[in-house]
Formats: structure tokens, C-alpha cells, sequence
């Protein structure tokens, strides 16, 4: 039983007000939920989820909001990273009414133990089971939080300057504290470019920060993302140049992308959760291809291993690899 299942199909056992899942993923229980509790609120930040959420004719917001509180029960999915994970079990008792239950479910190779020890040196109380290689735990806001650990878990997850790379990003965000070496080796295989283009799977906009810098004649690019807090994250790094930059929350691997560029840059993802997926990266190439005009150039930066060549001599006219260095491959494409 997947940790999501495990996660409301308790939360139906134990009927409550207004409701908040933090993280929520499509599932047919949160249809019942939905139908059980007087007030269910949803967010999840990643679109993909988002739509699969809407498509189920449920209403999921993209931001979290720390004000909307007094909450008696919230379900959590723990994300990937422990310190968005941490941020967000903060936030959850920040929203939470005196006595309200914050319910948390998670594969145990993916952290659980921890996460239940984590919540029960911060609320003081805690209930815990396992079932189906999965843990369950519960705690509720009492006098006995630590109101300085929640402080501190909620600095540490928000977004933040990082003095690595110079630019704002936070916690759960892809090589979110250093700037990762694929992104670098591909801004040295850049010319210069002017004209529209687009960031695709722009991240914190590490690329299109530089670009705008270094790039004077750029009269538009276009953030794509799907991840909303990456987005965000992107936006302030490009606040400088605002009449520069348009931003799109999608999902890049199926949703319709901004049309006729110029050229694009792209480092894109290969994982679907804890789950390396190939064929997402070859989606989001393929998808991002047919958004160039004719003649127009993609440069992208992959792992030497993936696959990704195939693609793009179907979808263009021409693709050579420009380097391959340090696992690394540089590839130009032109449509």
C-alpha cells in the first residue's frame, strides 16, 4: 500500500473538520475525503500533480498559505528533501489549531523513521504504526511544541540568498544550495544569444540569470517550469531584468509550450519523484522542439548515458554533440 493510499485512507477513519494535505497527490480515496470533510484545502506545487488532481474535478492551489490557519487535522507527504520536509511539518503546526493533528505517512526507505522521531522531538507527542513497508505517524499541537525547532525548521526551508551561486533558492529545489556542473558546462558552450528564447525546466533560473547578465541583446525569455516554488525562486533572480522575462508554470513534458523561439536551453530533469525516468526528459526534448521556429537552436545538457540523440534528429534537422566531458554531454540542435 503506497504511503499516499495508507495516508487517507486513515484520514477517512478519523473524521474531521477543515482539512489541509500538504503535498496532496491524486488518489480515488481523495475523492471520499473530499466528500467526508466539511472544508478539504489542497496544495500541491508541482503541476503534473496539480492537473492530475484537477482532473479528478478537485481544486488544488500552488501556493501554501501560512495564514490560512486554524486547521483540525492536515495530511502530509513528505517530499525528497529532508529540509523542505522539515519546513513544511513546521508549517503544517503554524496552521493547525490548539489540538488539531498533523497525520504524516511515508515509505520507510524513504526516510520515515527519521521523520517520525523529527515530529515527536517537536510536538512532544506522537502515534505511530507501520503497515505494507510504510510508516504512519500522528502528533497534535499542544503546549508541549517547540516553538524554536518550528522557527528554526521554517528559516532554514524558506526561500534564502545562497552565497554559492549568488541567486535565491530554497531547500527541495534541484542542486538547490551549489550550482550544479551540467548547468555550468552548458553556459560555456553558449554563444551569444539575442532575439526571444526560452529557460526550459528553468529551475531557480541559474541560466536565465546569467543569460540576461551577459546576454544584452535578449529581448524576451520565457521561464518554464513546473515546480511553482522553483518558479518563484526564478522570478526574484530575474526581477532586474522584468520587461525581459514572461513566466509559465506547466508541465514542459505535456502541456503546450510558449511558440516560435528563437532558441532554448534546457537541463532537463530525468526523475519522476524518487524514480529515474528517461522517458520524461526525452518528452520535455521533444515538446521543447517543436516550440522553435524553423532554423531556430537548441542547446542542452544532459548526463553523457541518456538517450536523447534519437530525439532530436527526428524532431530537427540537424543535432551535433558540441562536448562530452566530466559525464556530461553538450548537444546543439537546430530545427
Amino acid at each position: 500500500m503506497p504511503a499516499t493510499e495508507l495516508l487517507y485512507k486513515t484520514a477517512l477513519e478519523q473524521p474531521a473538520g477543515r482539512t489541509l494535505v500538504i503535498n496532496a497527490h491524486a488518489d480515488a480515496l481523495l475523492t471520499a475525503l473530499h466528500e467526508q470533510s466539511s472544508k478539504l484545502d489542497l496544495w500541491q506545487h508541482f503541476k503534473p500533480e496539480n492537473n492530475a488532481i484537477r482532473q479528478m474535478g478537485l481544486n488544488a492551489t500552488e501556493t501554501l498559505q501560512s495564514n490560512n490557519g486554524n486547521y483540525q487535522l492536515i495530511l502530509l507527504l513528505p517530499s525528497k528533501n529532508r529540509q523542505q520536509t522539515h519546513y513544511w511539518i513546521a508549517m503544517a503546526m503554524q496552521m493547525l489549531g490548539d489540538g488539531g493533528k498533523l497525520m504524516v505517512a511515508c515509505a520507510n526507505n524513504h526516510g520515515a523513521k527519521s521523520y517520525e522521531i523529527a515530529l515527536k522531538k517537536l510536538a512532544g507527542n506522537i502515534v505511530s504504526s507501520s503497515k505494507s513497508k510504510c510508516r504512519i505517524f500522528s502528533a497534535r499541537k499542544t503546549a508541549s511544541l517547540d516553538r524554536e525547532a518550528a522557527d528554526s525548521w521554517l528559516n532554514a526551508g524558506e526561500s534564502q540568498h545562497v552565497a554559492t551561486h549568488g541567486l535565491i533558492s530554497r531547500p527541495g529545489l534541484f542542486s538547490w544550495d551549489r550550482p550544479d556542473r551540467g548547468s555550468e558546462l552548458l553556459l560555456k558552450q553558449l554563444p551569444l544569444l539575442s532575439g526571444t528564447g526560452m529557460d526550459l525546466c528553468c529551475g531557480y533560473g541559474l541560466l536565465s540569470n546569467y543569460l540576461l547578465r551577459t546576454n544584452e541583446n535578449i529581448e524576451k525569455i520565457h521561464l518554464v517550469e513546473a515546480d511553482r516554488l522553483a518558479l518563484d525562486c526564478s522570478e526574484q533572480n530575474c526581477i532586474v531584468w522584468r520587461e525581459k522575462y514572461e513566466s509559465h508554470w506547466l508541465d514542459a513534458a505535456s502541456e503546450v509550450l510558449p511558440g516560435n523561439m528563437e532558441w532554448i536551453v534546457c537541463n532537463p530533469p530525468f526523475h519522476t519523484g524518487q524514480t529515474r525516468d528517461v522517458e520524461l526528459g526525452q518528452r520535455i526534448i521533444e515538446n521543447g522542439c517543436r516550440s522553435l521556429k524553423q532554423g531556430g537552436l537548441i542547446y542542452l545538457v544532459a548526463n553523457r548515458k541518456l538517450p536523447y540523440e534519437q530525439v532530436l534528429k527526428s524532431a530537427l534537422k540537424s543535432c551535433q554533440t558540441l562536448i562530452e566531458t566530466e559525464g556530461f554531454k553538450v548537444i546543439r540542435g537546430v530545427r
